[in-house]
């Protein structure tokens, strides 16, 4: 019976491990450094680097609802319209 229990632990543990993913380190400091240029921008009130940031590093083109949704709520941050 031993045994047995050993197998039934063995197998659990396998299963826990499998749930967890592994963190991409590379992605999470991808994500720091665009928060941070996000948060850059917001705060200089500079508009041409926070349409940059949304250009260059989210890939969001003048004239698509993202772009158009990001600078929307630029504006309304800023008093802006």
């Amino acid at each position: 019976m031993p045994y047995e229990d050993d197998e039934i632990g063995e197998a659990r543990r396998g299963e826990e491990r499998r749930g967890k993913r592994p963190i991409d380190i590379t992605e999470r400091r991808r994500a720091l450094l665009l928060l941070r240029k996000f948060q850059e921008a917001l705060r200089s009130n500079d508009v041409e680097l926070f349409k940059e940031a949304i250009i260059d590093d989210l890939g969001w083109m003048p004239g698509t609802p993202e772009y158009d949704r990001a600078l929307k709520i630029w504006h309304e941050q800023h008093g802006r319209r």
